[in-house]
């Protein structure tokens, strides 16, 4: 029963940022097919964006790294953790 609270507590602000982020308060497709696709396309974007945001970090650090090799400009003093890697 505790597991299943647990659970609970940690989709429940994904739901959240789903309904406020990605218009995923209001359905304007009609059906059951259209909740689906609703859903399923609020979920891509927000993967989408999570996945953008990453790989635009690994990107700054490989370009940021090759500048300081080439001498072009110092490394930026920026700790691993802030990064999310």
């Amino acid at each position: 029963m505790r597991t299943r609270f647990r659970r609970r507590a940690a989709i429940e602000p994904r739901i959240g940022h789903l309904k406020s982020d990605f218009r995923l308060g209001r359905n304007f497709l009609r059906g059951v097919q259209g909740d689906a696709l609703n859903l399923l396309l609020a979920a891509t974007a927000a993967n989408l964006s999570l996945w953008l945001r990453r790989a635009s970090a690994c990107l700054h650090a490989i370009l940021a790294r090759l500048a300081f090799l080439l001498g072009l400009r110092p490394l930026p003093a920026r700790p691993l953790a802030q990064t999310g890697f």
